[in-house]
């Protein structure tokens, strides 16, 4: 790879930080345009300030932006100076314009530490520039259909981006067959984390996502699931199967809506963690925390310390108190991840109204097949959901799929404006969730800034 030369470097830097400059001045986030005019001046510009750097990247179907923000946050909260791209630009012109604009005019960063989310598919083309220090693998789910295909395309992608980066530590998700599989045939260093079968349940499991065994192609066998096909995973024709983590959660002694209590054991230690997050998924993430801070060779009793006063990143589990009303936003965009969304706001046996909220731009993909598979039976015949309200550019769609799974219509509302939907919402008395995909989130929470003061991505 040609490095460029001071010119070159200067001219790419100062071009990417001001044009951010003007954008932000006009009220755009400003987020891949930066990147795009650097590197057309230099197009491997991103390694200038990733040489000085120790990174960790976090990729994968669900989780990466929480995941991120946990890490940066433990990071930062113990005395490290960290980079934290927060805006969700994870594909290589928005991450080149976010790692530049945190560096001087040469290009020498600002920051030691940087936890940067990359899209699954970029990530051949990002950890070339950077030689992350880890690369944190979340999970593997059907997501956007009409750019990955199938979960084996985006376990491919993946792939592709770690076999050019064998210096990096691996942390990967043990209960997940795909991303556990990434260790097979690469020479990485490997750290798992995952839930023992003391957390899981007996049961049908949903092997949509799982795959075959790498090893033979046979179908796989579970001791247990932990929800999707996340579990004591095994291949009863070969014998390849689940590898003990390296972080393991061997027990969840209490969760609700502030957060989750859990115990996790590292060798021959065991310690409580308390997550400051809600539901199963955030067991998860916080253990990859865990995980990554232990690839990082940094002790792992300042993040589980830190991790018990994480606050939700962008859109996942963010609250806006509007009015006397309290909103949750959980961000929803595949299956796996509104199942989980409905478990969590079922769980409480208390009145609740719902917002989802269904677009397919080229943010979220065009193909909405998957609402077909999603399991809003669980949600629409729930006792206590009060009101249900269905936006975005596909709202017909996903009202149509909500009455056919149940949903009472004298409680449903077609809605086409935002700015009158948040009037409404402010009205109600009860908790509201507020689950949309990823443009429909940025148009609902331009709509709810106003009156909540919630901050732009970029603030």
């Amino acid at each position: 790879m040609k490095k460029p030369n001071k010119l070159q470097a200067m001219l790419s830097i100062a071009s990417c930080k001001l044009t951010r400059a003007v954008l932000r001045k006009t009220g755009r986030g400003g987020t891949a345009l930066p990147g795009t005019i650097a590197m057309k001046i230099s197009r491997n510009i991103l390694s200038v300030p990733a040489e000085d750097m120790e990174i960790v990247v976090v990729t994968g179907t669900n989780g990466k932006t929480t995941t991120c923000n946990m890490i940066e946050h433990a990071l930062s909260e113990n005395g490290y100076d960290c980079h934290r791209d927060k805006s969700g630009a994870n594909l290589l012109h928005g991450i080149t314009s976010d790692l530049l604009c945190d560096t001087d005019w040469l290009g020498r960063p600002r920051n030691h530490y940087a936890v940067l989310e990359v899209d699954e598919a970029a990530l051949k083309q990002v950890v070339p520039l950077i030689h992350p220090k880890a690369i944190v693998v979340t999970n593997l789910f059907g997501d956007q259909a009409d750019r990955f295909g199938s979960v084996e395309n985006t376990l491919a992608e993946i792939g592709k981006g770690v076999k050019l980066s064998p210096g990096s530590v691996l942390v990967l998700n043990a209960d997940d067959t795909q991303s556990s599989s990434l260790s097979l045939g690469n020479p990485n260093k490997v750290i798992r984390y995952g839930l023992e079968s003391s957390v899981g349940v007996q049961g049908d499991v949903d092997l949509t996502d799982a795959g075959k065994c790498p090893k033979c192609g046979g179908d796989y066998e579970y001791d247990y699931h932990i929800y999707a096909h996340l579990g004591g995973f095994r291949c009863p024709k070969c014998g390849y199967s689940r590898i003990a983590p390296d972080v393991a959660v061997t027990s969840i002694d209490s969760t609700d809506t502030n957060g989750s209590t859990f115990h996790v054991q590292m060798g021959q230690n065991t310690e409580e963690v308390y997550v400051s997050l809600p539901a199963v998924y955030n067991v998860y993430n916080a253990a990859a925390c865990i995980a990554a801070y232990k690839a990082l060779g940094l002790p792992v009793s300042e993040a589980i310390q830190a991790l018990s006063n994480v606050r939700s990143a962008f859109g996942r589990m963010e609250t806006f108190h509007l009015g006397d009303s309290v909103l949750q936003m959980i961000l929803v965009k595949n299956p796996a991840g509104c199942n989980q969304a409905f478990t969590y706001v079922t769980s409480f046996k208390d009145d609740f109204n719902a917002v989802l909220c269904l677009n397919n731009r080229t943010g979220d993909g065009h193909d909405i097949s998957w609402i077909e598979n999603t399991d809003y039976e669980k949600l629409c015949t729930d006792p206590y959901l009060r009101k249900l309200y269905v936006c975005g550019d596909k709202a017909q769609d996903l009202y149509d799929r909500l009455v056919r799974a149940g949903a009472d219509e004298s409680r449903m509302e077609l809605v086409t404006d935002y700015t009158k939907l948040v009037d409404e919402l402010e009205q109600e008395k009860c908790t509201t969730f507020l689950l949309p995909n990823y443009t429909a989130m940025m148009e609902l929470r331009s709509a709810l800034g106003p009156k909540t003061g919630n901050k732009e991505f970029w603030e």
